[in-house]
Order: structure tokens, then sequence, then C-alpha cells
């Protein structure tokens, strides 16, 4: 059996009282099929489905993986379809009027938090494309520059990269370059404010390749800054590197945050750790598990997750260090990118 026909097995062995499960989010779509585009999935039994309008037909069979495609004259009609096949216990990932079925989007979560081996491989390529793009940056923050200015060029490389941009649910940038106070905002917007001698920049780069995403974060000195604030990034450092080395299987993720968080208090740094200590990445940005103080989730084989710490003193300056780590027999950090404080 290939790798999708595990992914469908693994969603059905989840919702095992159904007898059937309807995809209509594309990102799930994309998990058990390859496809991602405008479509709806009957998973049952041995098959997985793609019911999609004339226009998506094409690329549904071309990219569309163990899958079977049925075209229809548009989505309205193929909702048609899919609710006419559709009799009995139906679970649908998410809520949709015009489909009858109990929804439920756990099964997903449960099912995409386990990585299998094809995407770790993609969860790692992405990753060493960022490792570039930080090797760029570097270059590229330069006094009197605009954080805009900055994160074009990093975009244009990303791009050309094969690397795809997306949004963090907390900004509308696509990524982050935050500079003196700005730096302060964990999910700072880009702005057209110049790099100055003195700043401290938070650079934050999240993006998908072949559909899943990476996640690194690293701050840089423009200059002299206060030996202060350098004091700072080292307790960052310190805390960062004390949660890879909790990160275990069968660890309490609170126990990771409570460890990292524990660093930053021997500093009397606490206060302006103002978030959790990392999330699951995959497909979406934010996965599951979820590293933090209320988290439930005890980490296991197959789940990628960040150990991003950070402090932020308002008006003044930020630090966040954050790397994507892999958690198996060993737990591999997945960008090569220095963590050194680099004065530019």
């Amino acid at each position: 059996m290939g790798i999708f026909g595990k992914r469908r097995e693994r969603v059905l062995s989840l919702a095992s009282k159904f007898d059937a499960v309807v995809v209509t989010n594309p990102k799930n779509l994309f998990y058990l099929t390859d496809f991602w585009g405008g479509g709806i999935g009957i998973v049952e039994g041995d098959s997985t489905t793609i019911v999609t309008s004339v226009m998506e037909e094409y690329r549904a069979n071309e990219t569309g993986k163990d899958v079977r495609v049925v075209p229809s004259k548009n989505m309205v009609t193929a909702y048609q379809t899919v609710a006419k096949k559709l009799k009995g216990k139906t679970l649908m990932d998410q809520y949709d009027p015009r489909l009858k079925g109990t929804v439920d989007d756990s099964v997903f979560l449960e099912a995409r938090r386990q990585k299998d081996a094809e995407e770790l491989r993609k969860i790692s390529q992405a990753s060493k494309k960022v490792d570039e793009l930080y090797e760029l940056l570097e270059q590229e923050i330069q006094v009197g520059r605009t954080e805009f200015e900055i994160a074009g060029e990093v975009m244009r490389l990303a791009t050309t990269e094969g690397l795809s941009p997306l949004a963090s649910e907390g900004s509308l940038s696509p990524i982050i370059v935050a500079s003196g106070p700005n730096a302060a905002l964990p999910h700072a917007e880009l702005s057209g404010r110049k790099v100055r001698i003195g700043d401290m920049v938070v650079a934050d780069i999240f993006f998908r390749f072949q559909g899943y995403c990476t996640d690194c974060t690293r701050t840089y000195a423009v200059g002299k800054v206060p030996e202060e604030w350098t004091a700072g990034y080292q307790a960052v450092f310190d805390a960062q590197a004390e949660g890879i080395k909790l990160v275990k299987r069968g660890v309490a993720a609170k126990d990771v945050h409570a460890g990292v968080s524990a660093v930053l208090k021997e500093r009397g740094l606490e206060k302006y750790f103002t978030h959790g200590t990392g999330h699951g990445v995959g497909i979406d940005i934010h996965e599951r598990p979820s590293i933090g103080a209320t988290s439930t989730d005890i980490l296991a084989d197959g789940d990628v997750v960040t150990i991003e710490p950070g402090i932020y003193v308002p008006e003044e300056y930020g630090v966040r260090i954050e790397d994507t780590v892999t958690v198996g027999k060993e737990v591999k950090v997945l960008f090569d990118y220095t963590k050194e404080l680099l004065v530019l």
C-alpha cells in the first residue's frame, strides 16, 4: 500500500464509527490525495474519490494520487452528486450547509499530526531552502533600508526556490522583519520603518514547499547594542537550547514549556515571554501539538514542532530564536543557519 493509501487507512481508522468521510477543506484533501484545489473528497472503504468541476478536472487527475476523479459540470452539481451518493452516517471535516453529516475536524487534526516519511522529506527540504533565505537576509539587513524592502528581497529568492508564501494566523504579512521597537511585537506587521544603528531585528520566515510548511526565526543586532540586550539574547539562546534538549517522545509538552520558562525566570526575564514555547508544523503553519503552559499534548514519534522562546520589552527591543524540530528515536533540528548573535 502506498503513502496515500496509508493516510486514507489512518483517517478511516480514526473515523471507524462512520460509513464515509467527506472532505471539503482543501488542506485535508491535499493530505489524502496530493491535489490542492476545489473539490469534494469521499473517503470510504479502500478508495478516495474527488468530485470536482470540469475546471479542476485536469489538475485533479494530473496531481492526484491513489484517487478517482469524477468531473461535474460545476461545483453546484458536484455537491448534488455527493449528496446523492452518501447514505447513512457521514463524517465531515468542516461544516457545509450543502451536505449532511457529523462535523468533527479532530479526525484530521489527529491524522495529520503524525508525519510520514514523505511529509518529513518535504518539511526538511523546505527548511534547507529557508537556510538559504537567512544567508541572503544577512546581507539585506542594512541601515536605511525599510522592513518592506528587506522582506521583498527575501520573497524574491523564496519564489525562485519554489517556496510558497503564507501569512501566519496572527499577521497579514507573509514574513516578519521587525526592527527596533517593532521587534517587541511578536507578530509585527511589515512597515516602512528604516533600519537604524543600534536596532535588534527579528526575522521570522515561514513558507510552504510542495504543500508543507517550515518555520524559523533569527534575531540580529545592527551595530553596537546595549549590554542588557545582548544579555537578553543570551538568555533566549540558552532557553531555546534547554527546550530542544527537553524535546523527547513521551514528554509532556507543558514540561518543555516549563523548562524554557525556568531559564528565562532565572535571568529575571520571564515576564517578557508572552507566548507558548512552540507548536506543530505541517500542511498548516500551526498544527498539533501545542507546547505551552496549558497544553495537554504528549510528544510522540512523527511530531514536527517549533521551539521558539522570545522576550519582548515594549518600545525597546525583542529577541526570538526558533527552530523546527522532528520528534522520533532522535530529535533533529532542521536548520543549519547559525543561532549566534550576528552583529551586522
